[in-house]
């Protein structure tokens, strides 16, 4: 500086002392001036900001000065939060001057709150460079906390100065990332010395935690190399910690090693692939022997050599009409199931169906398996004479028709059902091209094989029931295993004596199963079809008679239902103990009576003595409704089914009965049995129902009949009736002769009367 210069300022210095030393005239009282500013503020003239504490006012423009004064102050970067405190103004106003302050000066930034100029964003600019050069990699995220500053800010900041002040590259995968070149290099150096160093298939996170190598950078780096094939080996699996590396030199003798193996033994297993280090051995083998055909099975891969050995095994076995296990065949390492899938292909190549494979290793021929059967007849035969002779078959055959009593009553209830809709549709229509008469759509029957689902067409839906079976098990696998046993050969492999039993016991029980049924079917008092059907008609005829019955006077109908009873109720009472006493192995005499029936009761078990005892006492009582109520759990108990009642029955039965009657009329020269078949002749006429009865009801009926006949066909039945019963109770035996010559001379009149009386019949001829 200048002498001139130096005097210039102490002058000046000089005369501001002197002013400050100076007094006033007139001095201005402190209201006066707060007085002037307001004043000044007021008209505008003047605009200032008031301290925190309304003591201090300044301008705008100072303000921005003592901010910028501050700034520089704490090095560049300060809070505003900080600077309103500092300077004592409201941070409102702080901030609107920062903001302007911001406006007009290139270097300053407000930040999150912080106000930051240009030496601050050089020196941090120069810090990360050191720290780059320093650690050789950066990342925004961590300079982000340590610098308490936005990402975008840092990220800006350090991609502006990249080649300027900080001096590094950006990693292309992640662009908050920063390195240096010796960076890279130094570790590119280090993880290809680790990976040639590596002389087995080694995870990828070892390599990576031996390395001391962030994750990211790692893989970066091994792309690289890979790219560029500096890397002596190649990577398994998908990229990631649980991949393998696996150096060529190990790829090599492994190769070499899978190649001898398969050239001496014709095979290689799974496991001994995988302890080489191979992930996924099938698809290994595959493209290392592409020109073979390769089999591969559950464990393990074979060759051509070994299927061809099985294969003449094979047709040896069928050829000579034996079995082959194929186990003592192979290596040990082959499973149940290799074996198993080996000789299925061996199946198929030969496309043969006289073969089966049992205990997954043994071939056996159709002509063995035949054999074989055949040797186990006899035992069939003698299982089925025992069967039959000890009751056990016709138990087993009843048991099965009460399982499918169920599949019957829906049957039953389908074809009625259907039966209704056809009825509703026929009806009532009259006229057309039928003349005005009904017209019946005839039902077809479909046929069934036994076992198969049975359909039941309706109108609107199909039907189908799968009737329950109970298995007939005359011959059982442990009768066939015994015998299996006997066979060195057969018994030493193991499981396939129990096939074979599995397999041959269906055939073999059979067999039994029809011997059994052609013994059973020669029997005919222990046929259950032929015993079930006989007495369902006698309850048929039961019912039918009873309809008859309920058409007599009140006080006449107790005799005829007890002589129903006592008649027909008896005889299916009687078929039922005989059947009970079969099939529980008990002796019966041909004539059965109600003693006779008390005594069998006593050996019968408990489960059959209650229903039968009940029927075998409502037959001697007066109720035919206690009596029905029985039949069914008395049939059950001999496993029989008691059928559903079909009214379509009725007519038919009344059509023969009365045609039956009328031929023994016709064919009789007895007077009282003629009587008594024009009396239940003319019964069916007149009422279209039968009457079971004897010749004790014959003035009974005829007293019924007395107000459905003309009194002329009355009189003349009155009158031989009168003249039987003295036939029959005169002693003299002149009078006896003369009374059978006039019913001889009537016999012809009533047989007449019972012939020609049908205009009240409508009973359609079946």
């Amino acid at each position: 500086m200048s002498t001139v210069d130096w005097d210039e300022v102490k002058r000046l210095a000089a005369d501001f002392q002197k002013a400050q030393l100076s007094s006033t005239l007139q001095k201005l009282s402190e209201r006066n001036c707060i007085e002037i500013v307001t004043k000044l503020i007021e008209s505008k003239l003047l605009d200032v900001i008031f301290t925190n504490d309304g003591k201090e006012y300044v301008t705008p423009q100072h303000l921005g000065k003592e901010i910028k004064n501050e700034l520089y102050i704490h090095g560049g970067r300060i809070n505003l939060v900080d600077l309103a405190q500092i300077l004592n103004v409201n941070l409102s106003q702080v901030s609107k001057v920062a903001t302007e302050i911001e406006k007009h000066s290139k270097g300053l930034k407000i930040i999150l709150g912080q106000l930051i100029d240009k030496s601050y964003t050089n020196r941090i600019a120069e810090e990360i460079n050191d720290k780059l050069a320093q650690h050789g990699c950066i990342n925004v995220a961590e300079l982000t906390i340590y610098y308490d500053l936005p990402a975008e800010f840092l990220q800006s900041l350090i991609e502006k100065e990249l080649g300027k002040t900080i001096f590094g590259k950006q990693d292309t995968q992640d662009i908050r990332v920063f390195y240096t070149e010796s960076f890279i290099a130094r570790n590119k150096a280090k993880i290809r010395g680790a990976l040639s160093a590596i002389t087995k298939p080694t995870p990828l996170s070892a390599i990576l935690g031996q390395c001391s190598v962030s994750e990211r950078i790692f893989f970066s780096i091994l792309d690289s190399l890979q790219e560029m094939k500096q890397i002596p080996g190649v990577i398994a699996g998908k990229q990631g910690t649980n991949s393998l590396y696996i150096p060529t030199i190990y790829s090599k003798s492994q190769s070499e090693w899978v190649d001898n193996f398969y050239k001496q033994n014709g095979y290689l297993e799974y496991d001994a692939l995988t302890r080489l280090g191979i992930s996924d051995p099938p698809n290994f083998v595959k493209r290392h022997f592409p020109n073979e055909n390769i089999i591969f099975l559950d464990s393990v891969a074979v060759g051509t050599n070994i299927m061809d050995q099985v294969d003449a095994n094979i047709e040896e076995a069928v050829a000579s009409g034996s079995f082959i296990d194929i186990s003592p065949l192979l290596p040990s390492v082959f499973t149940d199931k290799d074996m198993e899938m080996l000789l299925k292909i061996a199946e198929k190549k030969m496309n043969s169906n006289n073969t089966r494979v049992f205990a997954k290793t043994v071939v056996a021929s159709d002509a063995f398996l035949q054999s074989l059967s055949k040797s186990f007849e006899t035992i069939a035969e003698t299982k089925a004479r025992e069967a039959v002779a000890s009751g056990q078959w016709f138990q087993t055959i009843a048991e099965n028709r009460i399982k499918n009593k169920s599949v019957d009553l829906i049957l039953e209830n389908r074809g009625s059902k259907k039966e209704e809709r056809r009825k509703k549709a026929t009806s009532g229509k009259a006229g057309g091209g039928n003349q005005g008469r009904e017209t019946k759509t005839k039902a077809t029957k479909k046929k069934y094989l036994p076992g198969k689902t049975r359909e039941i067409d309706s109108d609107d839906e199909n039907v189908k029931v799968m009737p329950g079976r109970i298995e007939h098990k005359l011959v059982s696998i442990e009768d066939i295993t015994n015998e299996i046993m006997k066979d060195d050969n057969l018994s030493v492999i193991d499981d396939l004596v129990e096939e074979l039993a599995s397999y041959l016991q269906p055939k073999i029980n059979n067999h039994a199963i029809h011997i059994a049924d052609q013994l059973a079917q020669n029997n005919k008092t222990t046929n259950l079809s032929v015993v079930e059907e006989r007495l369902n008609v006698l309850i048929t005829n039961i019912k039918i008679f009873d309809k008859g019955i309920k058409h007599m006077d009140k006080t006449d109908q107790p005799a005829l239902t007890k002589y129903l009873l006592k008649s027909v109720g008896t005889e299916f009472v009687n078929e039922l103990f005989k059947l009970a006493a079969q099939q529980n192995m008990l002796q019966f005499p041909d004539n059965i009576t109600t003693e006779t029936r008390q005594k069998m009761l006593l050996d019968l078990p408990e489960d059959v003595k209650e229903p039968l005892t009940n029927i075998h006492k409502s037959v001697a009582g007066n109720s035919l409704d206690d009596f029905l109520n029985f039949v069914e759990p008395a049939m059950a108990t001999c496993c029989l089914v008691l059928k559903k009642y079909d009214k379509k029955k009725e007519r038919p039965f009344i059509w023969g009965h009365r045609e039956a009657l009328l031929e023994e009329l016709n064919a009789t020269q007895d007077p009282a049995l003629a009587l008594h078949l024009v009396t239940s002749i003319l019964f069916t006429a007149v009422t279209q129902n039968v009457l079971y009865m004897s010749g004790r009801h014959v003035s009974t009926v005829l007293s019924f009949l007395h107000t459905h006949l003309v009194p002329s066909t009355m009189e003349i039945l009155s009158k031989y009736h009168d003249m039987v019963l003295k036939s029959l109770t005169s002693s003299d035996e002149t009078t006896k002769a003369d009374i059978q010559k006039e019913l001889e001379v009537g016999l012809i009149e009533i047989k007449n009367i019972a012939n020609n009386y049908k205009q009240h019949l409508k009973v359609d001829k079946p």
